[in-house]
């Protein structure tokens, strides 16, 4: 039930999403529209992800644990979008300008960078990976962190103005990172090995 829920959730802004264009609902400029709330949506579900273990504890609730990778794939969704529409609306299906682009626009590079974390952590959330990858699985999936601190970066170098919002989710993502730091040192000494 509780799954059921959470994947309810995490499909709903795309559903108001889709509806929005199909009404015309997203504004002056939808297909900016488009951009800008998938992007969103993918970064808000990333700090869900890092959320989950610290609401887990704090609330004394382990099981919340196991709907991180749920969270994690609509998040991965939703940053996928993201690149696509950028590709569909910004770059006119020009795939072979994305090179251009990442060299010239920092923003694009660490964006693009945040979208490459999450592929690999999509393409092995599955029973198989885990099995096969074992110790190197959690290696992998800790990442997530990394996703997170270059999306921030991301969101920083794309506004123009007004950098309340971004330097929020910043401060949030740095927040989250210390803390899991200072909650499990021996983490860190593992990955040290």
């Amino acid at each position: 039930m509780i799954r059921a829920l959470v994947h309810i959730a995490c499909a709903l802004p795309a559903i108001l999403l889709f509806t929005g264009w199909q009404y015309s609902y997203l504004g002056v400029d939808p297909e900016k529209t488009l951009i800008w709330e998938t992007g969103i949506w993918g970064f808000n579900l990333i700090l869900v992800v890092l959320l989950l273990p610290v609401a887990a504890k704090w609330a004394n609730w382990p099981e919340l644990r196991q709907y991180r990778r749920a969270v994690g794939l609509w998040a991965f969704f939703y940053a996928t979008a993201h690149f696509f529409f950028f590709v569909i609306f910004l770059l006119g299906w020009n795939i072979g300008n994305l090179p251009k682009e990442l060299s010239e626009r920092p923003y694009i590079t660490f964006g693009f960078g945040a979208w490459c974390v999450l592929f690999a952590m999509a393409i092995t959330s599955n029973h198989y990976a885990v099995k096969h990858l074992k110790r190197a699985w959690k290696k992998l999936h800790i990442l997530v962190y990394v996703a997170a601190t270059l999306a921030a970066i991301h969101y920083i170098l794309m506004v123009r103005s007004d950098y309340g919002w971004a330097s929020t989710y910043a401060l949030i993502v740095l927040l989250l990172c210390g803390t899991r730091l200072l909650r499990s040192k021996k983490t860190y000494r593992w990955l040290k090995r």
